[in-house]
């Protein structure tokens, strides 16, 4: 009974099968698996062969009354001694050696009594396929279907051409973040403060009231604990911006009391950032503020850069900016919200800048040409006019006049 051994598409491309069909190779029969279109098994020991050796073979195919025999080349693929199986390729096939062998292996499969002529006929048969022709889309009529289809048409192409452009934004928007933005680690509003702590432990006897104190005034005094007392005075014309103790009250020293702010200091911002991000600054930067109650102020001042004054700020350095707007003393204190700019100092920004300063002069230089040549048009055309003297045209009148 013949045996028919299917594997899954992945594994084989063509089915094989096993068939009463004779391998000849060098005048020796070898021992056949299977055979399929593209290739055939051999038991290992008929033949000693590796993989990539190509062999003359010839096939020999017995029908009733006669045998058929077809040479053809293969390839070995590979030797699977464990499975007792050599694996073949037929190469270099022609068309008309592809066709003979799919009619023979059918015609196995069918039981059909083939006849000498039925071979003769496949040999002589062309195996290429023509392509089925696809009939055309009929095309709308009249007028308004045309415009429908078009701008069908038309929509499709604006709304892929629209999706793109929102993706290209979103990818320019988030690499102009990540490349030239520099969010700041902390922002609040401040001003120019002076805190007085305690100079020594004992008990507050005074403390300046009211909200402002004149340079020179005192402005505590503490009873030390050996009975000595320090007076402190105001180093400035100061709004008293916080008090910490009261009369009475028992310190320690270095422990805060009061804290001064000079009358013509005004609040201001200040900022952190990473220390690895200061030299971005020195190339050129801005700022955007924006306050507590919404607020933006865009394109803020740096008034001062970062730099390593205080050591105390490990990895984070204080940038100070014009607030942009007013603000009164009960602000200060109060966070914000900073993120810098450094697209200006960058390579890509300075040639940007260049070529809108060049954009700026050529079109200065093109205004300057048109206005030169619309004064000489109105020029030469004043003094094309009949001139006139008191109301009355002196341009045709006789010298009899």
């Amino acid at each position: 009974m013949t045996k028919i051994t299917h594997e899954a598409e992945v594994q084989r491309q063509h089915p094989r099968y096993r068939l009463p069909v004779k391998c000849i190779h060098n005048g020796a029969q070898l021992a056949v698996v299977d055979i399929s279109v593209g290739g055939l098994g051999l038991r290992t020991g008929s033949l000693d062969a590796k993989p990539g050796q190509v062999l003359d073979l010839t096939l020999a195919f017995p029908f009733s009354g006669y045998e058929l025999t077809l040479p053809i080349n293969a390839e070995v693929r590979y030797v699977a001694n464990e499975h007792s199986r050599i694996g073949l390729r037929f190469v270099d096939v022609s068309p008309r050696q592809h066709s003979l062998l799919r009619f023979i292996l059918d015609a196995y499969l069918a039981g059909e009594v083939v006849e000498a002529g039925d071979v003769l006929d496949v040999v002589a048969r062309r195996n290429e396929g023509k392509t089925r022709e696809v009939p055309p889309r009929p095309q709308p009529q009249g007028i308004l279907p045309n415009l429908a289809r078009r701008g069908q048409a038309a929509a499709g192409y604006i709304g892929i051409g629209a999706a793109t452009l929102l993706l290209l934004g979103f990818i320019g928007t988030s690499l102009f973040d990540r490349f030239y933005l520099i969010p700041a680690q902390s922002a609040q509003i401040t001003a120019d403060l002076v805190t007085v702590p305690a100079p020594s432990n004992g008990q507050i006897t005074f403390v300046a009231a009211g909200n402002e104190v004149k340079a020179g005034e005192p402005l505590l005094t503490i009873q030390g604990t050996q009975g000595n007392s320090i007076v402190l005075d105001s180093p400035c014309n100061c709004v008293v911006q916080a008090r910490y103790s009261r009369t009475a009250n028992f310190v320690r020293e270095g422990a805060p009391i009061i804290t001064l702010r000079e009358k013509t200091s005004n609040p201001y911002v200040t900022a952190s950032i990473p220390q690895d991000q200061a030299l971005r600054f020195y190339k050129g930067a801005s700022a955007v503020i924006e306050y507590a109650d919404g607020t933006r102020v865009r394109e803020a001042n740096i008034e001062r850069l970062p730099s390593f004054e205080d050591p105390s700020l490990a990895g984070r350095m204080i940038v100070k900016l014009a607030p942009g707007r007013e603000l009164g003393a009960s602000t200060i204190g109060q966070p914000v919200s900073v993120v810098f700019n450094t697209f200006s100092g960058s390579s890509i920004g300075s040639a940007v800048s260049k070529l809108q300063t060049a954009v700026s002069w050529a079109g200065n230089k093109i205004a300057a040409i048109l206005s030169k040549d619309s004064a000489t048009a109105n020029a030469s055309k004043k003094a094309k006019e009949p001139q006139s003297e008191n109301g009355r045209r002196l341009a045709g009148l006789s010298s009899g006049e």
